[in-house]
């Protein structure tokens, strides 16, 4: 068996740690840090922005890859090239939106500018590449606006979205790996070896958070795997499992707050992950059981890896919706299991 995939995933992770080693103490003498406000769920002054660390990590394993290809396939290997600049272009395009947010020095609508423009710009050039036409070409678009935004706002605890960018991405590398795409595979163990480096700074008492530069860039990246999955015929059930209840926790909040008339775009603190911790779970239960739950949405998704959207795969599906109800119903349950510690929270 080779080691390359092993090796990507060791040097993003390390690569990250000495970035961010590096760059914690830089941006807390910039003034670059989150203060504690009535909508945070932490209370110390800690480091935002801390995702560029992933960003390097991401870069140089990502740069690892191409090397490898062209050395390996020679001029063969150039079409293997393609994708990764892709992944990396736009990974730092996002996150250059996201830093932006993190120093304040851009309007919410010159973002959801710049992330719509770049969305269309790498979609089109999907479709140029793969033939998908213009319906494929504007549905790609919204799903990346939609994706990016959405890990930005499920990045509220200690080592939630870190956590799931690892299992995401060791899903992602997996199903490339089994369908052999080589590429897909150490694209996304480059994502999961970045977000792996990064932990250690964001559980427990984090000394940093990746801030709008992390979760932009982060969201990015998985937007460029999942569209090329899709690209490549790989069912959309197993392309979206890891993400599943990302989405649904922010879809259902947007619902819920536009139900009872509030202005979706002020900030919050009711989405469920956001409602189990007030409720009296910790930051590291929380994203630990969120983990676990994409874990379980990733295993349910393997009968249709497998053998295709066939009937007897669909079956296996009805089981998101138990989970997806347990998750929306966990804060309730919490809250009533521990009332003193949901008053306090």
């Amino acid at each position: 068996m080779s080691l390359q995939p092993l090796v990507i995933f060791v040097v993003a992770a390390v690569v990250t740690t000495i970035s961010a080693l590096i760059a914690f103490p830089l941006l807390r003498r910039a003034g670059i840090v989150d203060v504690p406000s009535h909508r945070s769920s932490h209370t110390q002054v800690t480091v935002r922005g801390g995702g560029v660390a992933i960003g390097c990590g991401i870069t140089v394993s990502t740069a690892l890859t191409m090397f490898w290809s062209a050395t390996q396939d020679g001029v063969f290997g150039v079409g293997s090239i393609v994708v990764p600049i892709g992944f990396l272009v736009l990974t730092w395009c996002y996150s250059a939106i996201g830093m932006s947010d993190d120093l304040d020095s851009l309007q919410p609508i010159g973002r959801l500018v710049g992330q719509v423009v770049l969305a269309l710009v790498f979609s089109s050039c999907i479709a140029m590449f793969s033939g998908q036409g213009l319906a494929h070409i504007l549905a790609f678009a919204v799903i990346g606006v939609t994706l990016v935004n959405a890990v930005n706002f499920v990045d509220g605890l200690n080592g939630f979205v870190t956590s799931w960018t690892i299992i995401t991405g060791a899903w992602f590398a997996f199903v490339g790996s089994w369908i052999g795409e080589n590429d897909v595979m150490l694209l996304s163990l480059a994502l999961a070896g970045a977000a792996a480096g990064f932990l250690p700074f964001n559980l427990g008492r984090a000394k940093a958070f990746l801030g709008d530069t992390g979760s932009y860039g982060i969201g990015a990246a998985v937007f460029v795997l999942a569209v090329w999955l899709f690209v490549i015929d790989v069912p959309i059930v197993v392309i979206i499992a890891p993400m599943i209840f990302v989405l649904f926790d922010v879809g259902l909040t947007l619902v819920l707050r536009l139900f009872q008339g509030e202005n979706i775009f002020l900030p919050h603190r009711q989405h469920i992950y956001q409602r189990i911790q007030q409720a009296g779970w910790s930051h590291g239960m929380v994203s630990l059981f969120h983990a676990a739950l994409s874990v379980l949405a990733c295993i349910l998704s393997l009968p249709t890896l497998l053998a295709g959207n066939t009937a007897t795969t669909y079956p296996s599906h009805v089981f998101w919706a138990a989970l997806l109800a347990l998750y929306a119903l966990l804060p309730l349950w919490v809250r009533r299991r521990n009332p003193a510690e949901a008053v306090h929270a």
